[in-house]
C-alpha cells in the first residue's frame, strides 16, 4: 500500500511554479486552475478531475479567482495533487556491487585477524 501524497492548496489568484523535469502528473482535486508551460502555444484551463502530465521545469500554475464566498463561509481555495509519472526503479546491479565490496572487506578483516592471532600469544 502506498501513502497518498499531500495535496497543494492555492487561494484565488495565487500562483506557484512547478519543476517537473522528472515527469509529474497534476490532477485537479477541487477548484479551477490555469497552467502555463514553456514553449506551449496556449495556456491550459483545468477543472475538478482534470489531469495533465508535466515533463518540464518552469510550469506556472494559478488558481482561478472564482466567485467570492459569503462573509461567514470558510475561505475558498483550489486544490491539486502532484504524483510522479513512474516510481523510481531500484538498480539491483548497484546493490550487488555494494554487497560484493562489503563481503571483500569482511574477508580481508577476517584474514588480518587470523594472521595477527598467533603472533599475539607468541613468546
Amino acid at each position: 500500500m502506498h501513502p497518498t501524497p499531500p495535496t497543494t492548496r492555492l487561494l484565488p489568484l495565487q500562483t506557484r511554479m512547478i519543476n517537473a523535469s522528472n515527469g509529474m502528473r497534476l490532477r485537479v482535486v477541487s477548484g479551477h486552475f490555469w497552467l502555463t508551460q514553456p514553449n506551449a502555444e496556449q495556456d491550459l484551463f483545468l477543472g475538478p478531475g482534470a489531469s495533465v502530465d508535466l515533463r518540464q521545469d518552469w510550469v506556472v500554475i494559478g488558481a482561478d479567482a472564482g466567485p467570492r464566498p459569503p462573509e461567514d463561509a470558510p475561505p475558498c481555495y483550489s486544490e491539486y495533487l502532484l504524483t510522479p509519472l513512474a516510481e523510481a526503479v531500484r538498480n539491483p546491479a548497484w546493490s550487488h556491487a555494494v554487497w560484493r565490496v562489503l563481503q571483500r572487506w569482511i574477508r580481508q578483516a577476517a584474514a588480518a585477524a587470523r594472521s595477527a592471532w598467533p603472533r599475539a600469544f607468541a613468546r
